[in-house]
């Protein structure tokens, strides 16, 4: 299955669950419900529909950062924390269908939750993939031509948090990149061939470790 990086152009209601096919391919797991007692209140359409997507895989869906179960979630301070780095996290006021996501308890990001649960899907799909490259502090030469050979995508989502660091793709590959990384992601080994004959010295290559 081809990829079509024109999929995240524009963030539609189904574009998470478009882009988890295309990048992983068909599920192997079968259709289940939620079990959601006393949590529903908590847990607003969009992340519901992220849970609902993930069960369908054996791969979990998030992998750097930790998506807390929905039996798990719990209201403090007036916000429900979803989602959870190492030195970053993410939380939602309940009551909303489509409440709007708050960084580190403090400041809200501006994007709603649908959107932003695209987001981590692709954050997660780039910065922790099966097959990858990473070269941190790269020159703007070193950029520029890795970014000739991807296109940026269009949605000012793909802008945030920081419009100087902005992902890109193409057919089986993502890329998120700024003047300190090179952060590439591909479907299948053989798409990072692309960016062989750069010499680039990979500070990571999953072909090589």
């Amino acid at each position: 299955m081809i990829w079509d990086v024109y999929e995240l152009d524009v963030i539609a209601d189904d574009s998470l669950g478009r882009f988890v096919a295309r990048w992983y391919g068909l599920p192997d797991r079968p259709r289940r419900d939620l079990d959601l007692p006393g949590v529903p209140a908590l847990l607003p359409d969009p992340l519901a529909e992220w849970h609902r997507v993930a069960a369908r895989y054996s791969l979990p869906l998030s992998r750097d950062h930790v998506m807390i179960d929905p039996g798990d979630l719990v209201e403090s301070g007036g916000l429900v924390r979803f989602w959870v780095g190492a030195d970053d996290w993410y939380s939602y006021a309940p009551g909303a269908f489509d409440p709007l996501v708050v960084e580190n308890d403090t400041v809200s990001t501006g994007v709603p939750l649908s959107r932003f649960l695209v987001y981590a899907a692709v954050y997660e799909a780039t910065y922790t993939p099966l097959h990858g490259l990473v070269y941190m502090s790269p020159t703007p030469e070193e950029v520029r031509q890795v970014r000739l050979r991807l296109r940026e995508l269009d949605d000012p989502l793909w802008r945030w948090p920081d419009p100087g660091t902005r992902y890109y793709g193409d057919d089986d590959l993502l890329g998120h990149l700024g003047p300190d990384r090179v952060v590439l992601a591909g479907r299948h080994r053989d798409a990072l061939g692309r960016f062989d004959g750069l010499g680039l010295p990979w500070d990571w290559d999953t072909r090589t470790v």
